[in-house]
């Protein structure tokens, strides 16, 4: 029975994909995900109906800043400051106003999250803008570890959970340039336990019918898979998720692949865009491709060439005091630290479970090479991680084809947003943006979850957009 409940594999934690990219479309009134309303989330498909997706603004918030600093902001070409008492920290570079910033309205960014800090919305957080490979603005404020009077540093290590996305699909891409991987054919030429896939059908006698087409490669990478997460829903589909502990409790990928392989698709491949496991499963079509496991895969084609050096699945004991803590909201709204079963496959040296969709922690500086890659078209510093016509590809709307999908653009792993940039987001918070018009890249650090709608990096990104001139 495709539903059937059956002994699982002893697994580690529970760890969950990206789920809160708080962004409010104007005329709803529900948290975000990314630019998916979380009622769609429930429902697991994005909907556009009577509303446009939009980056919301939050409001620029005034603070009161001594008259000292404002006497000089304008002839000043470089702004440190800091509070010890809070362990806070911001710099803006000499040569942010030769740049086009408005100094003034680019220190509202300090100002904003010295408040959140206080306020309690955030126990700590990094981030960091470059514009046109040079450092525009660095901030650190709050604790990594609170208890243990911590503070956030330029190399604590974050879980970056479904950022860790977008680098699989460039770890896909690699293999598609090279002829090793077809984006259009069926994933069963990787993975044959998929040949027998059916959908979920509610009108049908036995509840499943035969698939329209076979799931491709391309429905992976921009979720039209038909597959699911198993936590936005309560379909019998996303409940089989949960009784087969998908991502829970499996030991690999391959695994996860035999699993899915005895659950029914949630939709029709290419039918609709659905956020899933997705990325996970092409982790898995990385490693049969390649015949290496996907760590290694990723170590020798990303991670060295672009010396990402803090970047893992899990953890080298000698880094773990880097390793910052995880909170959770409690009554109030106030946070509190986060049960460390979450986070155990991070800390575990035999972990086995590589996880394309969610399983990476990274560091500010590892992933600004990454990003810095991207917004050069495919390379960094003379190394070229993938060709500059591919990375157009990536970028390019797939989502154009599919019905009520015209306002919501996402390419090969990425969201694309109105204003000319590109990104994604991780679960506890954490956010990147590469704008190639603007030669801008903004990047936020955080480790907060259930995330909620704290809107800490999209304010971020709203002031840094406010300060260009």
């Amino acid at each position: 029975m495709l539903f059937e409940k059956k002994p699982l594999p002893n697994g580690s934690t529970f760890y969950p994909p990206a789920s809160s990219m708080p962004l409010f479309p104007s005329n709803h009134s529900c948290p975000c995900v990314f630019g998916i309303t979380t009622d769609a989330c429930f429902q697991g498909i994005i909907k556009h109906r009577s509303y446009s997706l939009q980056l919301s603004q939050m409001l620029l918030i005034s603070l009161f800043f001594c008259v000292s600093l404002c006497s000089t902001l304008h002839a000043q070409k470089s702004i440190i400051s800091s509070d010890d008492s809070t362990e806070t920290s911001f710099t803006i570079s000499d040569s942010a106003e030769d740049l086009g910033f408005d100094l003034k309205k680019l220190s509202l960014v300090d100002a904003s999250f010295s408040k959140h800090l206080k306020s309690g919305k955030m126990i700590g957080g990094s981030a960091l803008v470059l514009k046109g490979g040079q450092e525009i603005a660095y901030g650190q404020w709050g604790y990594q570890n609170q208890r243990r009077s911590k503070p956030i540093q330029r190399d604590t290590i974050f879980r970056i959970y479904s950022m860790s996305k977008p680098i699989t699909s460039i770890a896909a891409m690699q293999l598609v340039e090279r002829g090793d991987l077809l984006l259009d054919a069926p994933v069963t030429q990787y993975i044959p336990e998929f040949k027998d896939l059916v959908v979920r059908d509610e009108e049908s006698t036995d509840g499943v019918s035969p698939l329209n087409r076979p799931m491709t490669i391309r429905d992976l990478m921009r979720h039209t898979s038909g597959l699911t997460y198993g936590f936005f829903g309560n379909s019998p589909v996303d409940q089989a998720y949960r009784q087969q502990g998908i991502l829970v409790t499996d030991p690999n990928l391959e695994i996860t692949v035999k699993k899915l392989s005895n659950i029914p698709l949630l939709h029709q491949p290419g039918e609709t865009f659905h956020y899933s496991v997705s990325t996970d499963v092409l982790g898995r079509v990385i490693e049969v491709v390649s015949k290496m496991n996907f760590d290694d895969y990723l170590r020798k084609n990303i991670f060295e060439p672009l010396k990402m050096k803090d970047t893992f699945f899990s953890i080298p004991e000698e880094k773990l005091d880097r390793f910052s803590l995880l909170y959770t909201a409690k009554p109030g709204n106030k946070l509190k630290p986060a049960s460390h079963i979450k986070s155990a496959r991070y800390y575990d040296s035999n972990n086995s479970y590589f996880s394309g969709g969610g399983g990476l922690c990274s560091t500010l500086d590892d992933y600004a090479n990454f990003c810095e890659m991207l917004l050069n078209r495919g390379s960094h510093d003379g190394v070229e991680i993938i060709k500059a016509q591919t990375i157009d590809q990536i970028f390019s709307n797939q989502l154009e084809t599919l019905p009520n999908q015209r306002q919501f653009k996402f390419g090969l792993g990425f969201r694309i947003f109105p204003q000319g940039d590109y990104g994604w987001g991780g679960a506890a918070g954490t956010r990147f943006w590469v704008n190639p018009e603007k030669n801008l890249t903004i990047i936020f650090m955080t480790q907060i979850m259930p995330y909620g709608n704290r809107n800490l990096g999209e304010s971020l990104r709203a002031k840094v957009y406010d300060a260009m001139q």
